[in-house]
């Protein structure tokens, strides 16, 4: 086993070296904020259309073996090698338990194997929003990094929502009103917005009720796409119920 996952590791440097741009690296890590040790220039769009061709070829390999290949690549901390780490878990995630995942990815965080914010947001919204249980979500809420934090509010950004989930986000963002991380919050509003799109009233009712709680940056991305008169009653609304608990 050992071996044939070191080949698959050689294969995917070659693939990932075949398709390499060095210019391209500079705007990445403007684009990654310099959060990945390793770049070899294939903006991650790219590389997934590039890199799904292949993915079939991984299908009969056994459970334990695709393990180990997808560790080696988050391990490797090459941006490009990560994100087909990524790929491989969202496409075989059900051959693993649940917690394992989170724990493995909870420890890729913590030990800063996973420093960057794509690929969290690669793991959150692909394969975290598929569990059945996300009960875990609630830990990473009020962990201590960041990065658990924003994954907790990206599972839920791209998913369909159920009123359990709808009533899990709310709770996460909750979480935030005191957030000072630009990442949270931002990913916190664009989660929120996702609301929207499965349950009006509930959006709205969040937002009339805790607009003036949620940080700036927050509110902003939770309400950035509506149309713009309902969007700037939303402000003046907060700002004034802001400016009335200043004053008392």
């Amino acid at each position: 086993m050992e071996k044939a996952v070191e080949q698959y590791c050689k294969n995917i440097e070659q693939f990932i070296i075949n398709n390499s741009d060095a210019k391209k690296i500079e705007n990445m890590k403007i684009y990654l904020k310099n959060q990945a040790e390793i770049i070899y220039g294939i903006p991650m769009k790219r590389l997934k259309s590039l890199f799904s061709k292949h993915l079939q070829e991984f299908d009969n390999l056994e459970a334990e073996c695709i393990y180990s290949l997808i560790n080696e690549l988050f391990l490797s901390k090459a941006f490009e090698k990560q994100v087909i780490a990524c790929m491989l878990l969202e496409r075989y995630y059900y051959k693993f338990e649940e917690r394992n995942i989170i724990k493995l990815i909870e420890y890729y965080i913590l030990n800063n194997i996973i420093i960057n914010w794509a690929i969290a947001d690669q793991v959150s919204t692909n394969t975290f929003s598929k569990f059945h249980n996300k009960a875990f979500l609630h830990d990473f809420a009020v962990n201590n990094h960041y990065l658990l934090r924003r994954c907790s509010v990206t599972v839920f950004a791209e998913m369909p929502l159920t009123d359990e989930d709808i009533d899990m986000l709310i709770n996460s963002i909750k979480e935030f009103f005191q957030e000072k991380d630009e990442y949270v919050m931002r990913a916190a509003g664009w989660a929120c917005r996702n609301i929207l799109n499965y349950n009006e009233s509930r959006y709205f009712q969040f937002i009339n009720e805790c607009c003036h709680l949620m940080p700036r940056i927050m509110l902003r991305n939770a309400i950035e796409f509506l149309d713009e008169d309902i969007r700037i009653n939303i402000l003046v609304s907060s700002r004034e119920k802001r400016d009335s608990i200043k004053k008392k």
